[in-house]
């Protein structure tokens, strides 16, 4: 077996591949971990789903393993290092989503803005209704400048907004920023000036729990929150408080960590809280994006070890880039 599919791939990009490579689409052995290492051994090639932890002893299983790949990224369940040390190449389709999840948050602002950030109010004909606003002439806050963020930007200049932007690991002289028409900030001063936060932050270990009881201190009363990053960036008992006392008036987390679907976790209950399954990144267009990407990339890497009569030599990890 050369590749094995635990994801599907889009119809097209699947049969092209199939007819380069021999490939078995077998989605039953991502939730049977036995049945899953015993396929291993044999297996050059392996597409997961995002929350199936992929780690050094689930490695030990595949010792002809050439490639790994995702469509959708996930959290911190993929052991990079791991893969490196066993010349695995990481293939993740990460920019196929961008402009799926950017149209998502935008949506989702306009939602939270139109109903003036009172998730239980409904747009049917008749009955007292308060006025909502209008995105023009906001001030939006950019919290992450990662791919989604760069779409999301010009769209957000293009309806009339004033858009602030923060990111650790940006620098404030990057060109990014004029090139998007965004002003870096650092982080209280972005929360103190915007009307909504939009948070599309790249996850890592050293930022679990960044938006806390302190960061929250800093947010204009009323303030509206978007966010399509992992939920572990929060830390939820004082996002619940900020919720509480209308330092925040709404948000909308479109994440599906396990956390948030647990009975006592602190965000239950509470109606001005919006919480989606991961939909952000779930289209069509960007579901075909991440499959070709993937099949390109796959087929590149085994083609590169049929000929060299070796694994993969180039780049250990292999991103999806903008464009």
């Amino acid at each position: 077996m050369e590749i094995l599919l635990l994801e599907n791939l889009a119809a097209d990009a699947r049969q092209w591949l199939a007819a380069r490579h021999q490939v078995d689409y077998r989605p039953e052995l991502a939730m049977d971990a036995p049945a899953l290492r015993a396929r291993l051994y044999k297996t050059e090639a392996l597409v997961v789903p995002p929350w199936l932890r992929v780690d050094a002893t689930l490695l030990d299983f595949a010792p002809r393993l050439l490639a790994l790949g995702r469509i959708h990224e996930g959290g911190d369940n993929l052991d990079f290092e791991a893969c490196q040390r066993r010349g695995v190449r990481v293939i993740q389709a990460t920019s196929a989503t961008a402009r799926a999840t950017a149209e998502f948050l935008l949506t989702a602002l306009l939602g939270l803005f139109r109903m003036g950030g009172n998730l239980n109010v409904g747009f049917s004909m008749g009955g007292p209704q308060s006025p909502g606003r209008e995105i023009n002439d906001s001030v939006i806050g950019l919290f992450g400048m990662s791919a989604p963020a760069q779409m999301l930007a010009p769209m957000l200049v293009a309806l009339g907004a004033r858009v602030l932007g923060y990111d650790p690991a940006l620098h404030r002289s990057a060109e990014l920023w004029a090139r998007l028409g965004v002003q870096p900030l650092s982080l209280a001063e972005m929360l103190q000036a915007a009307d909504a936060v939009s948070m599309q932050t790249v996850y890592a270990s050293r930022y679990r729990g960044l938006v806390g009881e302190r960061v929250l201190q800093s947010c204009k009363p009323g303030q509206l929150w978007v966010s399509a990053s992992r939920a572990a960036l929060f830390d939820l008992d004082a996002l619940a408080q900020a919720l509480r006392t209308g330092r925040i008036t709404a948000c909308w987390l479109d994440s599906d960590d396990e956390v948030l679907a647990q009975p006592g976790q602190p965000l239950r209950g509470l109606p001005s809280v919006r919480i989606t399954p991961r939909l952000a990144p779930r289209t069509h267009e960007a579901y075909l994006r991440g499959s070709w990407y993937l099949a390109d990339r796959l087929h590149q890497t085994l083609e590169f070890s049929a000929q060299h009569g070796g694994g993969w030599r180039g780049p250990s990890t292999a991103p999806m880039a903008l464009g």
